[in-house]
């Protein structure tokens, strides 16, 4: 364990005007464990720091905690700050350093869904319930995130396909690229969302139209992908 002693780093994760004394703060944080957990809304906060070292370390922290946290990310799920349910989404998703699936940058074809859930703590309903009802959040944002969770546990696949095609028409660059990649995942029972696919193979973004693309023929059959 870091030798720091619990006080010192808490003094320093306070430290507003020294982003080196915070990152050092939020890493020695992560070798007290569960006592880490009273102080997890200044590190939830410190996801959103302007430097990427004190983001990245904040959410290993948070995610090593594994079920410990979770209390702690269902009540950011009612949140008024729509960056916060989305983003305790994404831990939910990684609890406990859970693997989700991936892809090669120049494939564009996600690897198969891992089938295992995460270790929550408690029972998996009350977690997928919460995502379920993230699908109707007024932020699209947040229920693209929500819908993302659930195809990747594999739970809600046509409620999943209706939010991936809004996305395809309304969401960010990364959030097409990521919708393209999981309808593709989905395969058949996708085909409603061939149309948006096929617009988002104009997209700008080359990852975007190449995912588009092995969707649509994974979807509807190599020849609608020529």
């Amino acid at each position: 364990m870091d030798d720091q002693s619990l006080e010192s780093i808490i003094e320093q994760l306070s430290d507003e005007t020294d982003w080196l004394s915070r990152g050092k703060a939020v890493r020695s944080l992560i070798a007290h464990g569960e006592a880490a957990v009273p102080w997890l809304d200044r590190v939830f906060e410190l996801l959103f720091d302007p430097k990427t070292p004190i983001r990245d370390s904040s959410g290993v922290l948070i995610k090593k905690l594994g079920a410990a946290a979770v209390p702690f990310l269902l009540h950011k799920l009612e949140s008024e700050n729509a960056a916060h349910r989305k983003e305790a989404i994404w831990l939910l998703i990684e609890c406990e350093n859970h693997d989700s699936t991936t892809t090669r940058i120049t494939k564009q074809v996600l690897d198969d869904r891992n089938p295992t859930l995460p270790n929550w703590g408690q029972n998996p309903d009350v977690i997928l319930n919460q995502f379920r009802e993230c699908l109707s959040d007024t932020d699209r944002h947040v229920r693209f995130t929500a819908a993302s969770a659930l195809e990747e546990f594999g739970i809600e696949i046509p409620a999943t396909i209706l939010v991936f095609i809004e996305t395809l028409m309304h969401g960010s660059s990364h959030e097409q690229n990521w919708a393209a990649l999981r309808l593709g995942r989905i395969g058949e029972p996708a085909m409603t969302a061939c149309d948006a696919l096929n617009a988002a193979t104009e997209s700008e973004c080359k990852y975007t139209r190449l995912a588009a693309k092995n969707a649509i023929t994974h979807i509807c059959g190599k020849q609608e992908s020529n």
